[in-house]
């Protein structure tokens, strides 16, 4: 028979769950004052990389979210909004962290509580549990259909010193070093196995270790990890196992990555490298984390430019895990100047994408939530009330601006000078001079970006509009019989909607002259018929195509050229 106090307990947890409850619903029900009428980062950079966000469940949990015991209430009602709109990708804060996840009292009760035989192996078998806090998170990301990064297995902070003694205790001896190692394993394959269980295939990244390194390169030796195992072989251990686990439980697909802060030091970067190198070599590490907890006037992008390709040949892909930029003191200035710096490290990160083969940055993952839930306040793109701020529009005009400047380049770089006047191409070549500059340079905290990418993409596109056709191109002899056959690049090259395409026959026989898409599907036919032996123009109109690059294609018996066409609506 229960006692009154244990009756009384259970009606009052049950009555405060209630209270949670109801209190989710009610303030989530509210308006949803984000800002809906702007770009969403992840379609800007969706050809770059993802855009993420480390932070907890508190920060953006829904009110029909299914609800996990011991879970937080949540702080920002309308966090996760701002967060679905915007970002495909998520870390947690502190819910992963080995404090977080090594339930080290119930180990220690386990381990006082055992036989004697048992006690050996209860002492490097770890209790390993997920809080509530970090399941609705996984749960939540999963519901939005989020890829998400894990944060993070090996730490000198937020892990108890208890981990490193026998019985779970400090007033048990310090484990040896190969009773440490079994201990590290042991745990790693819990975390590992109760992601999989939870969510399999959710997880596309896992910090393995953080911070092993100090800023003049040196390693970080007052760690416990580092204590136990007697030097820095406790890295290469933990990478060892993450891998032998991750391909147990079928989550290859969980790149494993060494994460740091400061990565734009030069002794911090040589560090990195001396101690990734082997992992790399042996097969177990796939990518660097950069932290980028910055300021607004460093990292300067030559040194941020410096580290990356310092890490290049020692990963497969990178990432920016923890980005914000704190602002200066200066009220006049510092949100322009805050707005700078975002814009230039995110021209550092789109012209090195992954997604568009330029480079090994897979992943841009923002630090909290907003100015006021932040590790740093006032450093986001989003105000306290989850506003955009100057730095959210600098970050969406690199993306915008940088990816089509560069495909006008591309474009320019094919077009045929003998085609055009000589001074439309004059004025071509300048303006495309002006956009390689803006395309190649760096910026800084005092010039923008953003606008600097703008205007030469408006200058090289109106060029483009602008050029002439020669009119000396044309065949003087129009009704002599040609020798070959030709295929004319066609005018005006871009156009809108209508060009003209020339073409020469020497002999009489069936020609087809038709225009297929990017995936070689037909999409048009110019002609297609017996054409007599002559100099030709061609007409395509493409009101019914959609802006894009295309080919088209003149074949007839012994006979096939293509050439590339741009349509521009």
């Amino acid at each position: 028979m229960k006692s009154f106090y244990s009756n009384h307990n259970e009606i009052r947890s049950k009555i405060l769950l209630l209270i949670m409850v109801l209190s989710s619903w009610i303030v989530n029900t509210q308006a949803i004052p984000i800002q809906t009428n702007v770009p969403a980062l992840k379609d800007v950079y969706a050809d770059d990389f993802y855009i993420g966000c480390l932070l907890s469940y508190k920060h953006i949990g829904f009110a029909d979210d299914p609800y996990v015991r011991g879970q937080s209430a949540v702080v920002d009602t309308n966090g996760g909004y701002l967060i679905k709109f915007h970002m495909n990708s998520m870390s947690p804060g502190n819910n992963m962290k080995p404090q977080y996840t090594l339930d080290l009292a119930s180990s220690a009760r386990a381990y006082n509580n055992a036989s004697e035989e048992d006690k050996d192996s209860i002492d490097i078998h770890p209790i390993v549990k997920f809080n509530g806090d970090m399941i609705a998170q996984l749960t939540w990301a999963k519901r939005q259909g989020f890829t998400f990064r894990g944060h993070t297995l090996v730490w000198h902070n937020q892990v108890s010193k208890e981990l490193f003694y026998s019985g779970y205790t400090t007033s048990g001896a310090r484990l040896t070093k190969e009773k440490m190692t079994e201990r590290m394993d042991n745990y790693i394959k819990e975390v590992i196995r109760i992601i999989h269980e939870g969510w399999p295939g959710l997880l596309s990244a896992m910090d393995v270790v953080n911070e092993a390194v100090k800023d003049d390169g040196t390693d970080r030796t007052e760690s416990e990890w580092y204590i136990t195992f007697g030097d820095n072989s406790y890295i290469m251990k933990a990478f060892e196992f993450t891998c032998k686990w991750t391909e147990y439980y079928g989550e290859t697909q969980m790149k494993l990555y060494y994460n740091d802060y400061n990565t734009h030091i030069p002794a911090k970067a040589d560090g990195i490298v001396r101690i990734c190198t082997p992992i790399y070599e042996a097969g177990y590490l796939d990518g660097i984390g950069m932290q980028d907890h910055d300021q607004y006037n460093s990292p300067t992008a030559e040194q941020w430019i410096n580290s990356y390709e310092k890490f290049y040949p020692i990963c497969t892909e990178m990432s920016v895990t923890e980005l914000d930029v704190a602002p200066s003191t200066d009220t006049a200035t510092r949100w322009t100047t805050q707005a700078n710096q975002y814009a230039a490290l995110f021209k550092c990160f789109v012209e090195r994408s992954y997604f568009s083969g330029r480079g090994k940055l897979i992943s841009v993952s923002k630090d909290g939530l907003n100015d006021k839930l932040a590790f740093k306040t006032d450093a986001s793109l989003w105000n306290a009330d989850n506003q955009c701020k100057p730095a959210f529009y600098a970050v969406v005009k690199v993306g915008i601006n940088y990816n089509a400047l560069d495909s006008l380049i591309s474009l320019a770089d094919t077009l045929d000078e003998n085609q055009y006047t000589t001074e439309s191409w004059c004025d071509l070549q300048m303006a495309l001079t002006k956009a390689q500059t803006a395309l190649s340079k760096n910026y800084s905290y005092t010039i923008s970006a953003g606008d600097s990418l703008e205007t030469a993409k408006n200058n090289l596109d109106l060029a483009l509009k602008n050029l002439v056709i020669n009119s000396n191109n044309v065949n003087e002899n129009e009704n002599t019989i040609p020798k070959q056959f030709v295929l004319g690049q066609n005018y005006p090259n871009p156009f809108n909607p209508v060009t003209r395409i020339k073409y020469s026959v020497p002999k009489t026989g069936y020609i087809t002259i038709k225009v297929y898409d990017l995936m070689g599907r037909e999409v048009a036919t110019v002609f297609e018929g017996i054409q007599q032996a002559g100099n030709f123009t061609a007409v395509l109109d493409g009101n019914n195509l959609t802006s894009g690059v295309y080919f088209y294609r003149m074949e007839t018996n012994g006979f096939v050229e293509t050439k590339k066409l741009v349509l521009m609506k």
